[in-house]
């Protein structure tokens, strides 16, 4: 359940992350810091939080398209064979 929800929490944080590692890469955070002493005053919010929603919404298009069963595909349901479960799946 934890794959599934860091599959896309993770799109989501990537721009952010990004930022952070601007920030740090280009010591802005540092110079800011000594000046206002606060480093995220100039932090475009909503252009992180809307691309992060877009990479959320892209990464549930994506599982969308490339997962789940075969159109037309049946139904096996789980069924013990030879004293071992045998999980459902789709032919």
């Amino acid at each position: 359940m934890i794959h599934k929800i860091l599959y896309h929490l993770i799109p989501f944080l990537l721009p952010f992350i990004a930022y952070g590692l601007y920030l740090f890469a280009t010591r802005r955070a540092r110079a800011q810091e000594r000046k206002e002493g606060r480093a995220f005053d100039e932090t475009p919010w909503f252009w992180l939080f809307a691309s992060g929603l877009g990479f959320l919404v892209l990464s549930l298009i994506a599982v969308w398209l490339f997962t789940g069963a075969p159109a037309g595909g049946s139904y096996v349901a789980p069924h013990v064979e030879d004293g071992k479960i045998v999980p459902g799946k789709f032919d």
